[in-house]
């Protein structure tokens, strides 16, 4: 029987194949136990241009796959990458990850535009600049991040911090234009006429409700526009109880938000 290469990473390496960017956390693991942080950090830092953030609000998916599980507990995957990129990271004041991820010595004579101007769209460009190709970012919003700036609430994510993996990005000859709404200022086939390929990443700002009577009553919110409302510093009525319907990281986030504005008793319920 012959195991394909990705097979083969699949049943063998369960953490790496379980990260949306397969990075190599066995890899950078290993590198710490050996003393080797800043190789660390470059382990994590190579496929990931947001490695700062994903040491502080990944889900962690690597760590579900760890193997270690099965004996005891998983590896605290997420907490070591945090320690490395604090000693190197953008955090750090650190331009370590341009031995990984500087800007390109030649480029292409080829153009991409990125609609959105999210954590997609952000690693787009990023990937498409270290390979030489002129990038165009096209955010309709007047700032950069997605749902990382107006989904993620700051005491989860510290707002410098993410600016300084941003500007990482944009340092490498990345283009930006914001308030630049698709359809309204600028036409998808304007943008075709203007680049030689065209990346679309609009994200995912719409919550979900609930399929139920009075779903859509007076005082039933979704989450995601609770917290992309509370983000931005606009005022949202909640009363003085709260009840959030679900466990994950979003219901969460609403939960704790909601305490922080002045909701006198907040309950989750999964």
């Amino acid at each position: 029987m012959t195991i394909g290469p990705l097979q083969f990473y699949d049943e063998n390496i369960p953490c790496l194949a379980a990260c949306p960017v397969h990075t190599n956390a066995g890899a950078y693991v290993a590198a710490i136990a050996d003393g080797e942080d800043e190789f660390a950090y470059l382990t994590a830092r190579l496929p990931n241009p947001f490695a700062s953030v994903c040491g502080r609000v990944c889900a962690a998916p690597c760590e579900d796959e760890c193997r270690r599980g099965e004996i005891d507990r998983p590896i605290a995957i997420r907490a070591l990458k945090r320690f490395v990129t604090e000693r190197y990271g953008v955090e750090a004041g650190s331009d370590t990850y341009k031995k990984v991820a500087g800007a390109p010595l030649v480029d292409l004579p080829y153009s991409v535009g990125i609609v959105g101007g999210g954590p997609t769209g952000l690693s787009a460009a990023h990937d498409l600049r270290r390979l030489g190709y002129k990038v165009t970012v096209y955010e309709a919003t007047g700032v950069l991040g997605g749902m990382m700036v107006l989904g993620i609430p700051e005491y989860r994510l510290d707002r410098s911090l993410l600016a300084a993996e941003i500007q990482a990005i944009i340092d490498m000859g990345v283009d930006v234009q914001l308030n630049t709404r698709l359809g309204a200022d600028v036409t998808l086939g304007e943008l075709r006429e203007r680049h030689d390929a065209v990346f679309l990443s609009f994200g995912a700002f719409l919550g979900r409700g609930l399929d139920i009577p009075g779903g859509d009553a007076d005082g039933v919110l979704k989450a995601v526009e609770f917290l992309l409302n509370a983000n931005q510093g606009f005022e949202v009525d909640i009363g003085e109880k709260v009840i959030v319907i679900g466990g994950g990281d979003v219901a969460m986030d609403a939960a704790r938000t909601a305490l922080r504005r002045d909701a006198y008793e907040t309950k989750a319920v999964e």
